[in-house]
Protein backbone atom coordinates (compact mmCIF):
# COMPACT_ATOMS: atom_id res chain seq x y z
CA UNK A 1 0.00 0.00 0.00
CA UNK A 2 0.86 3.63 -0.22
CA UNK A 3 -0.43 6.91 1.36
CA UNK A 4 -1.55 10.29 0.16
CA UNK A 5 -0.49 13.95 0.71
CA UNK A 6 -2.69 14.36 3.22
CA UNK A 7 -1.27 11.49 5.46
CA UNK A 8 2.27 13.33 5.60
CA UNK A 9 0.23 16.81 5.62
CA UNK A 10 -1.54 15.93 9.25
CA UNK A 11 2.25 14.80 10.62
CA UNK A 12 3.65 17.52 9.63
CA UNK A 13 1.53 20.00 10.64
CA UNK A 14 2.12 17.51 14.32
CA UNK A 15 5.29 17.89 13.76
CA UNK A 16 5.76 21.79 13.04
CA UNK A 17 2.90 22.80 14.88
CA UNK A 18 1.82 25.74 12.20
CA UNK A 19 2.50 25.26 8.46
CA UNK A 20 -0.09 27.67 7.51
CA UNK A 21 2.59 29.97 5.54
CA UNK A 22 3.45 26.90 3.53
CA UNK A 23 0.90 27.48 1.25
CA UNK A 24 1.01 26.01 -2.62
CA UNK A 25 4.58 24.98 -1.91
CA UNK A 26 3.40 21.96 0.04
CA UNK A 27 2.73 20.34 -3.27
CA UNK A 28 6.21 20.92 -4.95
CA UNK A 29 7.42 20.33 -2.15
CA UNK A 30 6.07 17.05 -2.34
CA UNK A 31 6.92 16.45 -6.13
CA UNK A 32 10.17 16.99 -5.96
CA UNK A 33 10.54 14.72 -2.78
CA UNK A 34 8.49 11.84 -4.62
CA UNK A 35 10.93 12.11 -7.81
CA UNK A 36 13.83 11.63 -5.60
CA UNK A 37 12.36 8.76 -4.12
CA UNK A 38 11.53 7.40 -7.07
CA UNK A 39 14.75 8.10 -8.85
CA UNK A 40 16.77 5.82 -5.86
CA UNK A 41 14.04 3.39 -6.35
CA UNK A 42 14.71 2.32 -9.96
CA UNK A 43 17.90 3.08 -10.22
CA UNK A 44 18.25 -0.19 -7.54
CA UNK A 45 15.74 -2.13 -8.60
CA UNK A 46 14.39 -0.90 -12.15
CA UNK A 47 12.49 -3.50 -12.46
CA UNK A 48 9.97 -2.44 -9.93
CA UNK A 49 8.48 -0.13 -12.46
CA UNK A 50 9.63 -1.23 -16.12
CA UNK A 51 6.35 -1.10 -18.22
CA UNK A 52 6.68 -2.08 -21.70
CA UNK A 53 4.72 -1.07 -25.36
CA UNK A 54 4.58 -2.53 -28.08
CA UNK A 55 5.36 -1.45 -31.81
CA UNK A 56 4.97 -2.86 -34.94
CA UNK A 57 7.63 -1.80 -38.10
CA UNK A 58 8.10 -2.56 -41.46
CA UNK A 59 9.24 -0.03 -43.29
CA UNK A 60 12.40 2.46 -42.76
CA UNK A 61 12.25 5.22 -41.39
CA UNK A 62 9.01 4.53 -39.29
CA UNK A 63 8.23 7.31 -36.92
CA UNK A 64 5.75 6.61 -34.40
CA UNK A 65 5.30 8.12 -31.07
CA UNK A 66 6.28 7.26 -27.97
CA UNK A 67 4.08 6.50 -24.90
CA UNK A 68 2.64 9.31 -23.23
CA UNK A 69 4.72 8.73 -20.03
CA UNK A 70 7.75 7.99 -21.00
CA UNK A 71 10.69 8.85 -19.24
CA UNK A 72 13.98 7.20 -20.66
CA UNK A 73 15.52 3.45 -21.15
CA UNK A 74 18.71 4.14 -19.74
CA UNK A 75 19.02 1.53 -17.03
CA UNK A 76 20.52 -2.10 -18.02
CA UNK A 77 17.57 -4.21 -19.46
CA UNK A 78 15.48 -1.34 -20.94
CA UNK A 79 14.83 -0.69 -24.41
CA UNK A 80 13.53 -1.60 -27.95
CA UNK A 81 13.64 -5.67 -28.20
CA UNK A 82 12.46 -7.57 -31.65
CA UNK A 83 10.27 -9.87 -30.56
CA UNK A 84 10.44 -13.49 -31.40
CA UNK A 85 8.29 -14.77 -34.42
CA UNK A 86 6.72 -17.27 -32.28
CA UNK A 87 5.73 -14.16 -30.10
CA UNK A 88 8.10 -14.56 -27.30
CA UNK A 89 10.67 -12.06 -25.85
CA UNK A 90 14.10 -12.04 -26.62
CA UNK A 91 17.32 -10.49 -26.15
CA UNK A 92 17.60 -8.95 -29.49
CA UNK A 93 18.05 -5.25 -28.74
CA UNK A 94 18.40 -2.54 -31.28
CA UNK A 95 20.67 -0.03 -31.15
CA UNK A 96 20.75 3.94 -30.86
CA UNK A 97 21.46 5.05 -34.64
CA UNK A 98 20.82 8.66 -36.06
CA UNK A 99 18.70 10.59 -38.66
CA UNK A 100 19.40 8.79 -42.10
CA UNK A 101 21.19 5.91 -41.07
CA UNK A 102 20.01 2.83 -42.86
CA UNK A 103 21.66 0.42 -40.14
CA UNK A 104 19.04 -1.77 -37.76
CA UNK A 105 18.17 0.13 -34.60
CA UNK A 106 16.40 3.80 -33.72
CA UNK A 107 16.57 7.39 -32.29
CA UNK A 108 14.65 9.64 -30.38
CA UNK A 109 13.34 12.85 -31.38
CA UNK A 110 11.09 15.14 -30.00
CA UNK A 111 8.21 12.87 -28.22
CA UNK A 112 8.67 10.35 -31.07
CA UNK A 113 11.10 7.08 -31.92
CA UNK A 114 11.84 6.62 -35.38
CA UNK A 115 12.89 3.15 -36.24
CA UNK A 116 15.37 2.48 -39.16
CA UNK A 117 16.71 -0.16 -41.29
CA UNK A 118 13.89 -2.35 -40.74
CA UNK A 119 12.13 -3.44 -43.65
CA UNK A 120 10.23 -6.66 -42.76
CA UNK A 121 7.44 -6.88 -40.56
CA UNK A 122 8.37 -6.65 -37.03
CA UNK A 123 6.96 -6.81 -33.41
CA UNK A 124 9.00 -4.30 -31.51
CA UNK A 125 8.60 -4.42 -27.54
CA UNK A 126 9.79 -1.30 -25.31
CA UNK A 127 10.87 -1.61 -22.46
CA UNK A 128 10.89 1.36 -20.57
CA UNK A 129 10.83 3.59 -17.23
CA UNK A 130 7.34 5.50 -17.06
CA UNK A 131 6.82 9.49 -16.29
CA UNK A 132 5.49 9.94 -12.04
CA UNK A 133 3.22 12.35 -12.00
CA UNK A 134 3.63 15.56 -10.29
CA UNK A 135 1.46 15.74 -6.73
CA UNK A 136 -0.95 18.19 -7.39
CA UNK A 137 -3.60 17.45 -4.65
CA UNK A 138 -3.60 16.02 -1.22
CA UNK A 139 -5.49 12.54 -2.58
CA UNK A 140 -2.36 11.75 -4.54
CA UNK A 141 0.04 9.39 -3.47
CA UNK A 142 3.32 8.61 -2.67
CA UNK A 143 5.79 5.89 -4.62
CA UNK A 144 7.33 4.69 -1.70
CA UNK A 145 5.48 1.83 0.57
CA UNK A 146 3.37 2.30 3.32
CA UNK A 147 5.90 1.92 5.78
CA UNK A 148 7.93 4.65 4.72
CA UNK A 149 5.62 7.13 6.49
CA UNK A 150 8.51 8.23 8.50
CA UNK A 151 10.78 8.89 5.82
CA UNK A 152 8.76 10.80 3.78
CA UNK A 153 7.79 13.19 7.01
CA UNK A 154 12.07 13.50 7.30
CA UNK A 155 11.91 15.05 3.41
CA UNK A 156 9.28 17.14 3.86
CA UNK A 157 10.33 18.73 7.09
CA UNK A 158 13.98 18.97 5.36
CA UNK A 159 12.25 20.92 2.18
CA UNK A 160 10.05 22.82 5.14
CA UNK A 161 13.28 24.19 7.10
CA UNK A 162 14.77 25.06 3.38
CA UNK A 163 11.99 27.09 2.29
CA UNK A 164 11.93 29.02 5.43
CA UNK A 165 16.03 29.19 5.64
CA UNK A 166 15.44 27.90 8.88
CA UNK A 167 19.09 27.21 10.64
CA UNK A 168 17.70 23.63 11.75
CA UNK A 169 18.31 22.79 7.89
CA UNK A 170 21.84 21.26 8.53
CA UNK A 171 20.88 19.01 11.49
CA UNK A 172 17.74 18.07 9.29
CA UNK A 173 19.81 17.28 6.51
CA UNK A 174 21.65 14.75 8.36
CA UNK A 175 18.48 12.89 9.65
CA UNK A 176 17.18 12.64 6.59
CA UNK A 177 20.36 11.36 5.04
CA UNK A 178 20.20 8.77 7.44
CA UNK A 179 16.90 8.03 6.87
CA UNK A 180 17.86 7.70 3.13
CA UNK A 181 20.37 5.26 3.65
CA UNK A 182 17.97 3.00 5.40
CA UNK A 183 15.42 3.16 3.09
CA UNK A 184 18.20 1.32 0.47
CA UNK A 185 19.18 -1.08 2.60
CA UNK A 186 15.72 -2.39 2.93
CA UNK A 187 14.89 -2.17 -0.99
CA UNK A 188 18.45 -3.87 -1.63
CA UNK A 189 16.10 -6.81 1.01
CA UNK A 190 12.83 -6.52 -0.43
CA UNK A 191 11.45 -8.80 -3.49
CA UNK A 192 10.70 -6.78 -6.65
CA UNK A 193 7.32 -6.82 -6.80
CA UNK A 194 5.91 -3.11 -6.29
CA UNK A 195 3.38 -1.08 -8.65
CA UNK A 196 3.54 2.54 -9.14
CA UNK A 197 0.55 5.51 -7.97
CA UNK A 198 -2.43 5.13 -10.58
CA UNK A 199 -1.97 8.67 -12.17
CA UNK A 200 0.69 9.15 -14.50
CA UNK A 201 2.11 12.49 -16.59
CA UNK A 202 2.28 16.18 -15.91
CA UNK A 203 6.31 16.59 -16.83
CA UNK A 204 7.59 16.90 -20.04
CA UNK A 205 9.06 13.94 -21.72
CA UNK A 206 12.92 13.66 -21.30
CA UNK A 207 15.28 10.38 -22.98
CA UNK A 208 18.76 9.17 -22.14
CA UNK A 209 20.91 7.83 -24.45
CA UNK A 210 20.73 3.98 -23.84
CA UNK A 211 24.09 1.99 -23.41
CA UNK A 212 24.56 -0.37 -26.54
Amino acid sequence: MAFTLATIQTRLENRLKDIADIGDILFQNATDLNQSLYKIMFELDVERFVTTSTYTVSSSPSTQALPVNFRDVSEAGLGFFIQNTDGTASTNELRYTGYGSADVGYYITGTNIVFTGISTAKTIILRYVPVLADITSLDQFFVVPDENKELVLEGMVLHYYRNQEDPRESDQDMRFARAVEDFKDGLRKTPSVFTLPSKLGGRSISHNIPRY
